[in-house]
């Protein structure tokens, strides 16, 4: 069986620290030992081994769409507010960007945990300044921001990077305020398809998504492999 070389995950390893290599399938590897993560990317569930390496974490990657319609109108809402219209301080994001990760590898991998943070502090800094996102809204009641969504667009459709509502909130209706926002946002750059990815795991999010019409269109599972983790 022919060889396969891994690809160098070039931001991750910068990051990080450390060498992040990234795989789809489950052929041999080649150069595995330069690597002190690998990710194994698959559509099906099958087993893989790699010398040397420990499989510590598994999840479920699903990308939601949806083919947003013009045909209904949006209401005004004076707490949702555009960040370049109105600049806060971005550490008042952080929290919220905490609780948008709370399901994700970055979190639940022990062996990345102490990397949670930093990595969802910089998604917020390169939201901010436009490298990851095109767009950021907040949700603001009273003097408190309770809410915010990213979204980058491309030529075909867009794309939301973060959207979270603070824990004490949740349930009133704001991530439903928000996500139209972002619909509203798109038709109106003559975008008409959202996507949104989320872990399978995320029940709650899940739920929400379906709720509000949109269907998966996209599920990979991503395995991290560790070298030389003992258990």
């Amino acid at each position: 069986m022919k060889n396969i070389e891994i690809k160098r995950l070039d931001w991750d390893s910068n990051f990080f620290g450390f060498e992040v290599g990234e795989i789809d399938g489950v052929s041999n590897f080649s150069d595995v030992e330069k690597f002190d993560l690998i990710v194994v990317k698959q559509t099906h569930n099958e087993p893989v081994k790699i010398q040397n390496f420990k499989n510590t974490f598994q999840e479920t990657k699903v990308i939601f769409n949806k083919h947003l319609t013009s045909n209904y109108s949006f209401a005004e809402d004076s707490f949702i507010i555009d960040y370049d219209d109105q600049p806060i301080d971005k550490k008042l994001l952080y929290s919220l960007a905490f609780e948008s990760g709370k399901y994700s590898r970055f979190k639940l991998d022990i062996h990345l945990e102490d990397k949670f943070k930093l990595i969802y502090s910089k998604w917020v800094d390169n939201s901010l300044n436009k490298e990851f996102a095109d767009k950021v809204f907040y949700f603001k009641i009273l003097n408190e921001v309770v809410g915010f969504v990213t979204v980058k667009d491309n030529k075909e459709y867009s794309t939301i990077g973060l959207i979270a509502v603070s824990e004490n909130h949740q349930g009133k209706g704001i991530g439903k305020k928000m996500l139209l926002k972002i619909e509203e946002y798109c038709m109106s750059n003559n975008i008409f398809e959202l996507r949104i990815p989320t872990q399978k795991e995320n029940l709650p999010a899940c739920r929400f998504y379906n709720k509000m019409g949109y269907k998966v269109i996209q599920e990979t599972i991503l395995k991290h492999y560790w070298k030389n983790i003992k258990y």
